[in-house]
């Protein structure tokens, strides 16, 4: 478990028990951010994936030509 996930599950204890007023996009701010970056970290792997499947496409057709 990640700092995000300890202070998500932290925050939203305190906003339950009533010990902090803030909204709930700010307590759950940090699963959010934590999501958008594995998010952009998996397209960003994704879309190297396929630029070497594409690669690897191109270089078979040169061999065989």
């Amino acid at each position: 478990m990640g700092i995000a996930e300890v202070l998500t599950i932290f925050f939203v204890v305190l906003k339950l028990t009533d010990v902090i007023t803030w909204s709930w996009w700010l307590v759950l701010l940090p699963a959010i951010l934590s999501f958008s970056l594995y998010a952009m970290i998996g397209l960003v792997k994704l879309g190297l994936v396929l630029i070497a499947v594409v690669a690897v496409k191109r270089r078979r057709v040169d061999k065989i030509d």
